[in-house]
């Protein structure tokens, strides 16, 4: 059950993952989350790395209509128990432009490489993994995964991207994870239970 700090969290697993991967051929690489919306960056200049870019939030359409969740609460003071009826969470795919910037072209070729390779052994991110700099987050907290799709888009699908956010094309490749959940507060108390007998029916002609 991930918080409303979930989106921020899996970018930040996806930052530390990438980065132990691209320094594997340059211990100077970073890889920075970037808002590319109003920049106008180039690729070729600047220290060698990838720039991952958040470009849409969307509800997962694989996990929706999933259930609400019944649980049955004791108030701690009276004793008194409840149940209680949550919200199934809102499912959220994300999807990702990795972009390698920096240096040569031949130096981002191998560091996207290298990213790829990470993101395909990893492909299903769990365990430690969610816990980066062995900081605690909601995804790890939540005791979930993350699933990570290579999403190929056409050309045209790719152009749309870059104009979109008014930057020139640059080598790109597109990352969809799931699933993503964002913990609902709908809570609805139903009444308290308090007890009751169980009864044995009869068959027809009153025997048991």
């Amino acid at each position: 059950m991930g918080s409303a700090d979930v989106i921020a969290d899996v970018s930040d697993i996806l930052v530390h993952v990438l980065t132990a991967a691209v320094r594997e051929s340059d211990a100077h690489a970073r890889v920075r989350l970037v808002e590319l919306v109003g920049q106008q960056r180039g690729g070729g200049h600047g220290a060698l790395g990838l720039e991952l870019f958040l470009y849409e939030v969307a509800e997962d359409p694989s996990a929706r209509n999933r259930p609400s969740r019944h649980t049955v609460v004791e108030d701690p003071g009276t004793g008194a128990v409840r149940q209680e009826r949550r919200r199934a969470d809102m499912a959220l795919l994300l999807r990702y432009l990795l972009i390698p910037t920096g240096g040569t072209p031949d130096a981002q070729q191998r560091i996207l490489g290298r990213a790829m390779r990470a993101l395909y052994d990893d492909a299903i991110l769990q365990g430690p993994l969610l816990v980066p700099a062995a900081q605690s987050n909601s995804v790890a907290d939540a005791g979930e995964s993350l699933k990570l799709r290579l999403a190929p888009l056409s050309l045209d699908e790719r152009a749309k991207v870059w104009w979109a956010i008014s930057q020139p094309y640059r080598l790109s490749l597109n990352y969809e994870v799931r699933v993503v959940n964002l913990a609902s507060r709908d809570i609805t108390t139903e009444s308290a239970v308090i007890g009751g007998d169980i009864g044995v029916g009869s068959s027809v002609g009153g025997r048991p």
